[in-house]
């Protein structure tokens, strides 16, 4: 896999949404899926997978491609970067791998590679082209399939999860008065 192909995650947002949008954010060169919908995915751009950093992670290049990371459905699911300064919302590989949780699943299976989370609940790696889910909230590590269709299913349920547009227009603002008791 050359440092410009498109890797795993970029081959599913682009089924889900189609071409993105290129910018720079954070300062750096990011492609942005769905922008303005509750499923806005980014990724950042690019690395370079023959020098450090990144050349001790090539085991997630397959899952990269030429991304360094990002955020997909609104920030619910993070991906992690290969890099050692970061957005401060997202972990570097290093940060993600000294995480307790991560900690706690590699005591479960070493093989595993992790590469991205979900609010600290859910930590995600692979090994053997299988995708593999830690579930903090029950101590649970589970195989979920191969890493392309278990990620695209993983975006189709958080996807689910968030409100959609029109739900949150329906809603409208909640005023809540100080001075009286909630019922």
């Amino acid at each position: 896999m050359s440092n410009n192909d498109p890797g795993i995650l970029e081959r599913v947002l682009i089924r889900r949404y189609g071409q993105p949008d290129e910018t720079y954010k954070e300062g750096m060169r990011a492609k942005i899926w769905a922008s303005g919908t509750a499923s806005v995915s980014v990724l950042y751009y690019s690395t370079d997978w023959t020098r450090p950093p990144a050349s001790e992670f090539r085991m997630h290049q397959q899952i990269y491609g030429a991304c360094r990371g990002g955020t997909l459905v609104d920030s619910s699911l993070k991906v992690a970067m290969p890099a050692w300064e970061t957005p401060f919302y997202l972990y570097s590989l290093h940060g993600l791998g000294e995480q307790v949780e991560v900690k706690r699943a590699l005591a479960l299976d070493p093989e595993l590679s992790f590469f991205m989370d979900a609010s600290n609940v859910c930590f995600y790696g692979h090994k053997h082209g299988r995708l593999f889910v830690y579930d903090t909230t029950f101590d649970e590590l589970y195989e979920s399939g191969p890493i392309e269709s278990a990620l695209e299913e993983i975006i189709a349920q958080w996807e689910e999860a968030k409100p959609s547009e029109s739900s949150l227009g329906r809603a409208g603002p909640v005023i809540v008065d100080p001075d009286k008791p909630f019922a």
